[in-house]
């Protein structure tokens, strides 16, 4: 079996790559004969003045809009669509998860293996959940690992994800029983596997959504 593990939010294992802008070094070639260099020398050092304060001008309004941009503190009541009677609030929840980390292919019983994980998702904007179970099952019901030492509070839109590596045997049938409560009735958090196989040139992946088996309102 292979090491499992749980990273303390989602964007700790979501590989996030930057793409760095590269620009070509622009030059200008000016070209005098001996009789107008005396006459316009004197203007490449004014020019080169003016394009730099233009940068520098440029520069420290493109600075000031974006710490604009960036809200401080979220505020829900700023959005235009209000929270109303109908939507659903539930107080905890247990849920079936299956997780495809084996996918039988060909004959023979030939399996394509997969990395998986699940995400949990607090979708709440204002109250947080405590996340009390995450029990792997392999595909004969058997418990294969528990991925939680002590319980794990998720903070209005907070993540957190459990990994499952492609080395892993538990079989197509394998599942997760995932229990989450709340000290007061929230949104419904968003549950879900997420497969992914990178082998031998081929990439496949797909997610799949958890079942409610029990539900506290």
């Amino acid at each position: 079996m292979g090491r499992f593990i749980r990273a303390g939010s989602c964007h700790q294992f979501i590989d996030r790559r930057t793409a760095g802008i590269s620009e070509a070094n622009r030059h200008s070639y000016f070209k005098f004969n001996h009789n107008e260099m005396g006459n316009k020398t004197h203007l490449i050092p004014a020019l080169f003045s003016l394009s730099v304060l233009i940068i520098l001008a440029c520069s420290g309004k493109e600075s000031k809009n974006t710490k604009q941009q960036v809200p401080a503190r979220f505020d829900p009541n700023g959005l235009l669509v209000q929270e109303n009677s109908n939507t659903k609030k539930v107080r905890g929840q247990v849920l079936y998860l299956p997780v495809y980390s084996n996918i039988p292919y060909f004959e023979h019983g030939k399996n394509f293996d997969l990395n998986a994980f699940v995400a949990i998702h607090n979708t709440d904007f204002s109250h947080k959940l405590k996340i009390t179970k995450v029990l792997f099952f392999d595909n004969d019901g058997n418990p294969v690992f528990n991925f939680l030492s002590k319980e794990v509070i998720l903070q209005p839109l907070g993540a957190t994800n459990f990994f499952v590596p492609e080395r892993d045997k538990s079989g197509t049938g394998a599942n997760f029983i995932v229990e989450w409560v709340a000290d007061t009735t929230i949104n419904e958090p968003l549950i879900e596997s997420v497969m992914i196989g990178l082998t031998g040139g081929q990439g496949v992946s797909f997610s799949s959504v958890g079942r409610i088996v029990r539900e506290s309102k």
